[in-house]
């Protein structure tokens, strides 16, 4: 289990993390530290626009996400996302986490996120 805050600093990082993705403790670093050069784009841009609407387009499905492990490989673990709100519906940070696999992960698809889309 990864949590951040609306800035995407990591603020509790599960032993289980460490165990799957091999980084001992990066609290206090962003999720740049887990995402593919690849992907973060397309990650910053949707997260960015999850925490200033309070609507995430990868919540809750269960997919293959691509995670830098420390050793330097890319690799692909289940897991799920929520966006954390606080009473009003307003994002105050995120959640992830990951699982062993089921074989009932969806295919990772990377979603295109304009940054003048408004939803």
């Amino acid at each position: 289990m990864v949590l951040v805050d609306t800035t995407g600093t990591i603020r509790y990082w599960s032993r289980g993390a460490s165990t799957l993705f091999g980084h001992v403790d990066p609290v206090g670093r962003t999720l740049d530290v887990i995402i593919p050069e690849d992907y973060r784009a397309q990650h910053w841009a949707g997260f960015h626009k999850a925490m200033e609407t309070g609507v995430a387009e990868a919540a809750g499905g269960r997919y293959n996400i691509p995670i830098n492990c420390a050793d330097g490989h890319v690799r692909c673990f289940p897991g799920t996302f929520s966006l954390l709100c606080d009473g009003h519906g307003r994002a105050v940070g995120g959640i992830g986490t990951w699982t062993e696999r089921t074989g009932d992960e969806q295919p990772f698809t990377p979603i295109e996120v304009s940054p003048d889309s408004s939803r």
